[in-house]
């Protein structure tokens, strides 16, 4: 099914931070994991907090998207490193000067920085009915889909799309593993399990295979990669508690390149659970997957390009090739001669 995908794709032609420099104090054991927001963004809500604490804050940028903090009071002193894992994720490296216990100041710290991002997620208000959609934009309503998976602590929803009439869905690859179970709920309401065809972390993409057949589906073949600044687009999704709803927006820039993979930032009202929406344009050509937005607000968005999908699938193609290969000679490598 994969390979098929294949034709369509040339037809249409987290890091981890290194050790912070040896300086007097306590580290901070907890701070590792990656916090959903640009490093940018934490470090303005870890500067903020810092200051609301009474510190003398110094702020530097030091290449790479990364961010340094140095922060004192008399008694007190902080040592704090951001480092952008994604686009749309940082990790923070901190070291703590003082006599308080440092799990304790560490704690508050961490606290401040989930606070933040607890209440930077607004809920979406109410399904607003957008007359300005094209036709046939609306007519792909059909070719999304909603996903449901478990992590080790809550279920998480989010969207994608059918591209194969056989059951393939492209999506996003936030918190997936590969042997992980999915749910995937059709535009009808049906409901059936889905499998990880593919997985690529550092594109944020993935493939979930489910055993149907006859699906409407998105033609990759009938894509488009360049877009215009100020171009209307608009999205198909699933937000959370709202179902298939749709989203005009405007692409405000040329594509940016976050990390090593470029991004378009878009003006459009994107909410929890929409990433791994297709985006339309005005003829209903696929231009893009929302990816995420931008902590704090709901209408400054990231979209990955049709360029990335195709260099995932491109690359997945690849892989069950060889596995085809490796299969049909008993795993045994062939020489030709």
């Amino acid at each position: 099914m994969i390979r098929r995908i294949a034709i369509a794709c040339l037809a249409a032609m987290l890091v981890v931070i290194p050790p912070a420099a040896a300086m007097e104090g306590t580290p901070c054991p907890d701070m590792g994991n990656r916090f959903p927001a640009p490093a940018n963004e934490i470090e303005l809500v870890i500067a903020d907090w810092l200051g609301g604490q009474g510190f003398m804050v110094r702020q530097a940028s030091v290449g790479s998207g990364e961010f340094h903090l140095s922060a004192r009071t008399s008694r007190e002193g902080w040592d704090i490193r951001v480092r952008p894992q994604s686009a749309l994720a940082a990790s923070v490296a901190a070291i703590y000067h003082g006599p308080r216990p440092a799990a304790d100041a560490c704690r508050q710290l961490r606290e401040s920085i989930d606070g933040y991002l607890l209440d930077a997620a607004p809920a979406p208000s109410q399904q607003v009915q957008q007359p300005c959609i094209p036709k046939v934009v609306r007519e792909k309503t059909e070719t999304v889909v909603c996903i449901l998976a478990n992590t080790k602590t809550h279920e998480i929803q989010f969207s994608g799309f059918v591209i194969d009439p056989d059951g393939l869905v492209l999506c996003t690859a936030h918190n997936l593993t590969d042997h992980q179970a999915v749910s995937v709920i059709f535009s009808d309401g049906t409901r059936m399990p889905g499998t990880i065809a593919g997985l690529d972390l550092g594109r944020d993409l993935a493939l979930i295979a489910c055993k149907a057949s006859d699906l409407p589906f998105v033609s990759l073949a009938d894509s488009r990669n360049l877009l215009d600044r100020g171009e209307p687009i608009f999205s198909i999704g699933c937000p959370n508690n709202l179902g298939i709803t749709l989203a005009p927006g405007t692409i405000n820039g040329p594509p940016r390149r976050m990390g090593p993979h470029p991004l378009w930032q878009v003006d459009m009202q994107i909410y929890p659970g929409s990433s791994g929406s297709p985006v339309f344009d005005g003829q209903g050509r696929l231009v893009a997957m929302v990816k995420g937005r931008y902590r704090g607000t709901t209408s400054v968005g990231f979209l990955t390009p049709v360029e990335t999908m195709f260099a995932f699938l491109l690359k997945e193609i690849r892989s069950e090739t060889e596995a085809s290969r490796s299969t049909a000679t008993g795993g045994k490598q062939v020489t030709a001669h």
